[in-house]
């Protein structure tokens, strides 16, 4: 007898969340996406989808990496548009515009930093570690490179 397959935790890198996606982190519960693909997603999609969104068992050591940084440029990103939002609402003077506009800085530059951050997440995802780990766990895979549902030849 098969054991039954864990449920992955939010915060777990799981193959095709999206279909357009290969490997993302979970932001809700397992559970609520198979219920949101059953309920809206077209039918001839749901059975795809469904056997092929599945937890990650190996080791993405640059995923893990590039994650980590873009969890730290969202915190910082978070920490200086909040900065901002407190400077704007503060604003009744010069000295204020120019801590809004200081504040606004901040946030350029943690929005930089964690598109930064999100294009290395990306790169990590088309890695060969990451493919190789991917052929491996998801065999019959559709995906192409961009999709788990390629255009059919002749279309």
């Amino acid at each position: 007898m098969t054991a039954p397959t864990p449920t992955p935790k939010v915060g777990s890198f799981v193959w095709h969340i999206h279909h357009d996606t290969l490997v993302e982190p979970l932001t809700e519960p397992f559970e609520t996406r198979v219920a949101y693909i059953k309920a809206e997603k077209p039918v001839s999609e749901i059975d795809t989808r469904l056997r092929l969104m599945k937890p990650v068992w190996g080791k993405l050591p640059e995923l893990d990496k590039a994650r980590a940084e873009l969890d730290r440029a969202s915190a910082e990103g978070y920490k200086a548009r909040a900065e901002w939002d407190r400077a704007s609402a503060e604003l009744v003077d010069k000295a204020y515009a120019e801590l809004v506009d200081k504040a606004y800085a901040e946030w350029t530059k943690a929005r930089a930093e964690w598109t930064k951050a999100r294009a290395e997440l990306d790169r990590a995802r088309a890695s060969p570690s990451v493919l190789a780990l991917h052929a491996k766990e998801c065999p019959n895979c559709p995906w192409n490179g961009e999709t788990i549902f390629p255009p059919k030849e002749g279309t």
